[in-house]
């Protein structure tokens, strides 16, 4: 009954099982990146990495503060409220990355094993006052330049850059769409605890069009109807064509 069940649930496009995140991290990392989400539309926004070199969180810096229940509803902000553009997250743990998003009351996730084969150049460059070294990899439809440092011995980056002999400083594509750039990194050791269970496991495929239909139509607000849904739909097809230009221009290549 059990084995039958899976697979109905598999038919449908996702799975179902428990999966509590938690780690120690080794470091803090905070970015300043430019997004070119469209054609004529680029986007500042601060990130937050922080993990060891097997397990990490990634984020923009308002999720970031979301999901570690830092939002201070004092200051007259509600923070849980407030979505980043760029609102997946990244969490790898067990070898396995796990990318998720949150629209409205909706979760929902998929899982993958991200396999990069960096190439290593001997350009190097200082950052911030580190020599960091070159490195490039394709992926997702985009060529990659990476500089990272040795000196930080966590082989973790932006996203799901990760691998190198040392930590991510820079990370942008040939074409300067994403482009991301460390402006400060700590020593972390506070222990990260994050439930996923809550977020529904779709395939990736499945869970690209589930995206797709929250972020871009009236999926997430069923219950608008007649001139009100009308007025959305125009709204969210404006969008559509304004972010038209996301980090993955090939998301299902192995």
């Amino acid at each position: 009954m059990k084995k039958i069940l899976v697979i109905l649930l598999s038919s449908l496009g996702y799975l179902i099982y428990s999966q509590k995140i938690t780690f120690t991290p080794d470091i803090i990392v905070f970015y300043d990146s430019t997004l070119k989400l469209g054609e004529n539309y680029k986007k500042d926004q601060k990130f937050v990495l922080f993990g060891n070199s097997q397990n990490y969180y990634f984020g923009a810096y308002q999720n970031y503060l979301n999901d570690t229940d830092q939002y201070e509803p004092s200051s007259g902000i509600d923070l849980v409220s407030i979505s980043d553009y760029f609102k997946e997250r990244v969490i790898k743990s067990g070898g396995i990355t796990n990318t998720f998003i949150s629209v409205t009351s909706t979760k929902i996730r998929y899982q993958e094993n991200v396999n990069l084969k960096w190439v290593l150049y001997k350009d190097t460059k200082i950052i911030g006052g580190v020599k960091c070294q070159m490195a490039a990899t394709n992926k997702y439809g985009r060529r990659w330049i990476a500089y990272f440092s040795d000196e930080y011995p966590v082989s973790i980056g932006p996203y799901k850059f990760s691998g190198l002999p040392g930590l991510i400083f820079e990370l942008y594509d040939t074409r300067d769409d994403y482009h991301f750039t460390l402006t400060k990194v700590e020593k972390f050791k506070k222990d990260f605890d994050f439930n996923l269970n809550g977020f529904k496991l779709y395939l990736k495929d499945k869970y690209l069009q589930a995206k797709f239909n929250l972020e871009f139509t009236a999926a997430a607000l069923p219950s608008l109807e007649g001139e009100m849904r009308k007025n959305y739909d125009e709204m969210m097809k404006r969008k559509q064509k304004r972010y038209n230009n996301p980090i993955e221009l090939n998301p299902l290549e192995n």
